[in-house]
Formats: C-alpha cells, structure tokens, sequence
C-alpha cells in the first residue's frame, strides 16, 4: 500500500502543474454545476411538495459514499476522459457537499424569510441578520471539504494519466 502510494506521488511530480490545475478546475466545475442543480431541485421541489424533500434527500445521502469513492477511482475505473472525465468526478463529489446545506435549509421555518421581509427587513438585511447567521457554518465546511476533495481527485486523474 504504501509502494503504491510512493508511485503516485512520484507519477505526480513528473506531470507538469498545469495538468493538476486544468484537472482541478473542471472538477471544480463539475461540483459547481451539480451543487446548482441540486439546489435548484430542491427549491422547486420545497415550494411545491415540501414533503418530497425528503425524497431528495434520501437520495443524496443514498449516493454520498459511492461517490465520494467513485470520484477518486474514475479515472483509473473510465480511462482519463479529459475534462469531462474531471466535470464526472466533481458531479460524484456533489452529493456528500449538499447534504449538511440541505440539512440546514430543511431544518429553516418555511414562512421565515417571508416573515422578516413583512417586518421590513430589506434583501440586505434578510441577508445579514438571517441567511449568514444560518448558512454560514455548514457553507465553510462545505467549502474546505470541495476544496480537499477538488485537490484529491484532480491528483488522482493527473496519477491515472
């Protein structure tokens, strides 16, 4: 185990740092688009059956695991696809990133907004005084696990090569 993990990072230091970083930024992509569909799933679904959410849910704590190994081993398992092969591995990874922003979104009073705005608080307010102190813990786990997990599988399709 450890002769292969010596090989990989000796296949990495032969690759040039543009590859790592081409890798890494498609994958990157990849997470985002997948984080945005998801998201977008889960809004439609919230306002109009808020009891499919759980659905949704499911679903992604179903696929957390699987992807989150399958994201690491795709180059090795498809052949290195390019960016697309990256864009793949940065859509497995998605699932295990939205599940705590999912958490905390279903977990928030569904007329809680609406309830601050016929306060008066403006968009900026709202935003200030409401989403931040709610989102703003699990975004920064969200986003230092993306950015560990955008570097894992860009090193692994680059060691795949």
């Amino acid at each position: 185990m450890a002769a292969q993990g010596g090989l990989m990072l000796l296949s990495l230091t032969t690759r040039p740092l543009g590859a790592l970083v081409a890798d890494g930024c498609t994958t990157a992509l990849g997470l985002g688009l997948a984080c945005v569909l998801a998201l977008g799933a889960q809004a439609m679904l919230h306002r109009a059956w808020p009891a499919r959410c759980v659905v949704l849910r499911g679903l992604m704590l179903a696929l957390m695991l699987p992807g989150l190994v399958l994201a690491l081993l795709w180059p090795g398992l498809a052949g290195h696809g390019g960016g697309m092969g990256s864009v793949a591995q940065g859509a497995f990874v998605a699932p295990a990133a939205l599940w705590p922003l999912l958490r905390v979104l279903d977990a928030v009073p569904p007329g809680l907004s609406r309830t601050a705005r016929g306060l008066g608080a403006g968009g900026r307010a709202r935003l200030r005084l409401l989403w931040l102190p709610l989102l703003a813990g699990p975004v920064a786990g969200v986003g230092v696990f993306c950015a560990v997990m955008t570097v894992l599988c860009a090193m692994a399709a680059v060691a795949w090569q």
